[in-house]
């Protein structure tokens, strides 16, 4: 197995979905593992009706390439919420309609 992805309906909405979860093991990253987990899942996403897609991640420098794949992938930066996960680690939310 190279990667998972985890998703699931957002509460109290309709046709949102939250990806909970994208990994890829680390020998098979930059080949395109990511962007095909990511396509797939929207795929699915639309399959069930889903319409918007909410990604969330740490704004630690450590996440720099995450918050980049995201970008590069389509999502838009939707809101960067300050020292949420602790001092000096911000939520920063991204979003995409399928």
């Amino acid at each position: 197995m190279l990667g998972y992805t985890c998703y699931g309906p957002r509460s109290l909405t309709s046709g949102t979905f939250d990806l909970y979860w994208i990994a890829v093991d680390p020998t098979a990253r930059r080949g395109g593992v990511g962007r095909k987990l990511l396509a797939a899942t929207e795929e699915a996403i639309r399959k069930l009706g889903g319409r918007l897609m909410i990604l969330e991640t740490s704004g630690m420098q450590t996440y720099v390439p995450t918050r980049n794949f995201y970008l590069n992938t389509g999502y838009t930066l939707e809101a960067t919420l300050k020292n949420f996960y602790k001092e000096g680690d911000d939520l920063v939310i991204f979003t995409k309609h399928l």
